[in-house]
């Protein structure tokens, strides 16, 4: 009997030595490994520190739309001009857009629609057949003929199809389709096109409707 017990601990001993050595390997292989927050309105950053990855959530509005990337600020700039669209607050200044994010502001794209009293510092006067509209940093206005206040008079709208532009945002991210590289930002489609011998442009191809209206 003795003996019998003496075999059945020593099993038991084996057992608890593998089931430890198994864990081992299986925080081993976990290592390293990037975590994403699941489902919702985030979007997860990760952050690597003492051989491991937190996800640390950051919650998107989804009334609002936002750039490729993401851009947090603490404060607004001083001399920003608060503009309310349909019920939802937009912080305009130098042809950014931001709206409040827990303690502080977050880039968002503005919706078609928006009216600023002032255009941008740098924009650019583009003309197709009988339009002109303005154009910085990837957001296109119309002057509003007749204008209620004088708070409104330039208005966000979407370009026509053949616009061309000789930059586009940072943020217009790569598309590939057929083979053929196209930009996509604010929901327009740019393809690059030579202007001349020594310029460069992009044109826009297509245009996604807007579904507010």
């Amino acid at each position: 009997m003795k003996a019998i017990k003496r075999i059945i601990g020593i099993i038991i001993i084996i057992s608890c030595l593998a089931g430890q050595d198994l864990q081992a390997q299986g925080r081993s292989g976990n290592r390293g490994v990037k975590t994403s927050h699941r489902g919702g309105n985030h979007v997860g950053t990760n952050h690597y520190k003492g051989g491991r990855y937190r996800t640390q959530p950051i919650y998107r509005n989804p009334h609002y739309r936002y750039p490729r990337h993401r851009r947090v600020i603490r404060t607004l700039p001083a001399h920003h001009v608060r503009v309310v669209y349909r019920g939802l607050p937009y912080f305009f200044y130098a042809g950014l857009y931001y709206t409040i994010y827990n303690d502080g502001y977050i880039a968002v794209l503005p919706p078609v629609g928006v009216r600023i009293a002032v255009l941008p510092v740098g924009h650019v006067r583009v003309v197709v057949g009988p339009s002109v509209m303005y154009y910085h940093s990837g957001i296109y206005y119309m002057e509003i003929q007749g204008a209620t206040t004088e708070e409104e008079r330039y208005e966000v709208i979407q370009p026509p199809v053949d616009t061309i532009v000789s930059e586009i945002s940072a943020d217009a991210e790569e598309v590939m389709i057929d083979g053929n590289v196209f930009y996509e930002y604010n929901d327009v489609m740019y393809k690059k096109v030579t202007l001349d011998q020594e310029r460069k442009g992009y044109k826009v191809v297509y245009v996604k409707e807007n579904e507010e209206n």
